[in-house]
């Protein structure tokens, strides 16, 4: 109820939407004060709108996402889970939880390149986090 409120008195209120996203359960909603109904992935791409440099959000909307699937973001770019994870890391190089779940993601033998122009495998990202 508290973050519901916070975002009643500001709708731009990044860590209100990243910490309702994590209290949901897989496939919960919450309604917010103005009548929108939001899941976790709609949480998150909010929190993105309103700081596009928060690297949770990135990587909690990337651990929601299936493998392959895309999602919309405000500025209209579509990012997919591995791209999430890259820019998250763009956001914040030292996010340990972005270099592990981005080792996850990779299939065998895969390569990522990262903002910074660095390519780097599965063991090499673990190494990272």
């Amino acid at each position: 109820q508290l973050f519901v409120e916070a975002l009643r008195l500001d709708r731009n209120e990044c860590l209100a939407y990243l910490n309702l996203g994590l209290a949901l359960a897989a496939g919960e909603t919450v309604q917010l004060l103005d009548g929108r109904e939001l899941d976790k992935k709609t949480l998150y791409t909010e929190a993105i709108r309103c700081d596009r440099d928060n690297s949770s959000a990135y990587v909690n909307l990337g651990c929601e996402l299936e493998p392959g699937e895309m999602v919309k973001l405000h500025d209209e770019r579509e990012l997919n889970k591995k791209q999430l994870l890259v820019e998250a890391l763009r956001c914040n190089p030292k996010d340990g939880m972005a270099y592990s779940n981005l080792g996850d993601a990779l299939a065998a033998g895969e390569t990522v390149q990262l903002h910074d122009k660095r390519v780097l495998d599965e063991k090499q990202l673990f190494v990272e986090a």
